[in-house]
């Protein structure tokens, strides 16, 4: 297929109490796992790319990594037969605009740094311009950290606020909300607990499907209890990495002489076709593609 808005396959979810995974992509190999794991399971997908990620491939220019991940994920799609969409993830202003006109499906702006008011105009402005591509427009009230090594408190974590949420989606027409429960990017245990009592109230006040970040960092019973009141875009990274990674590493260390990047890469790949495998199923997506 060619590439999806998925929010149809997210208002479905948001409808009937299931999630769809969202999962990073770094590479060629992972991006072709997201795909492969999906048509395996019959599934909906979101191929997540970072702004780290667009570093990466694009060896420090943001525009060029965009451009990449935008050929990639376009093969990608085209070569299964489910809905897939390509997310960018954590955007400022230009790269959201980059990303839609290079035909990036689904796109999400962080307004970390700004105002209440100056993050809901640029939101409101984006997802104007962004409907009018039929794109899925995404966007945060909260923080979800990126520790990056440091100590965390967890205190000083900025949750979303309920009031907040219902003005800043009623103020923008945004199609998804990623709100601050707890979770933290980048964790490698399932160690977190989320905040449900504040994702009800903010339920109570808005219908707007909401994401979850820092997925790979909550326990697996938390994720099920958010998907039931209101989690409808579960993003994944850590949790993949970690497996992709994990392979190529017993690949390597189990022969000292391998330099041919297929044979690790190749095994880094099917170690996380598993893993979405099973986190397809876990969010309920599997089956869901039609």
């Amino acid at each position: 297929m060619t590439l999806q808005n998925i929010l149809p396959w997210i208002q479905e979810a948001h409808q009937h109490g299931y999630g769809i995974a969202a999962c990073n992509a770094n590479t060629l190999e992972q991006m072709q796992a997201i795909v492969l794991a999906a048509q395996a399971e019959n599934a909906p997908v979101i191929i997540q790319v970072s702004h780290r990620a667009l570093q990466y491939a694009g060896s420090g220019s943001e525009i060029l990594g965009l451009q990449y991940m935008a050929a990639i994920g376009k093969v990608a799609a085209n070569s299964v037969q489910v809905p897939v969409s390509l997310h960018l993830d954590h955007a400022n202003e230009q790269e959201v605009l980059q990303a839609i006109a290079l035909g990036f499906t689904s796109v999400m702006f962080d307004g970390e740094g700004l105002s209440f008011a100056e993050n809901v105009a640029t939101a409101k402005r984006l997802c104007t311009i962004a409907h009018s591509r039929g794109i899925c427009m995404e966007a945060e009230i909260g923080e979800v950290p990126k520790p990056d090594g440091a100590e965390l408190d967890p205190a000083a974590i900025d949750l979303t606020n309920p009031d907040e949420a219902e003005q800043f989606i009623h103020a923008t027409g945004i199609d998804m909300l990623a709100i601050a429960l707890g979770s933290v990017h980048g964790l490698k245990d399932k160690s977190v607990s989320l905040d449900l009592e504040r994702l009800r109230a903010i339920r109570e006040r808005v219908d707007t499907p909401l994401v979850l970040h820092g997925s790979s960092g909550v326990n697996n019973d938390n994720i099920a209890q958010g998907i039931k009141l209101g989690l409808a875009k579960i993003n994944i990274a850590t949790q993949l990495n970690k497996a992709f990674t994990g392979a190529v590493r017993d690949v390597l260390a189990a022969d000292e002489e391998l330099v041919d990047p297929r044979k690790y890469l190749g095994q880094g790949r099917d170690a996380q076709i598993e893993v979405v495998r099973e986190r397809l199923r876990f969010v309920g997506a599997a089956g869901k593609a039609g």
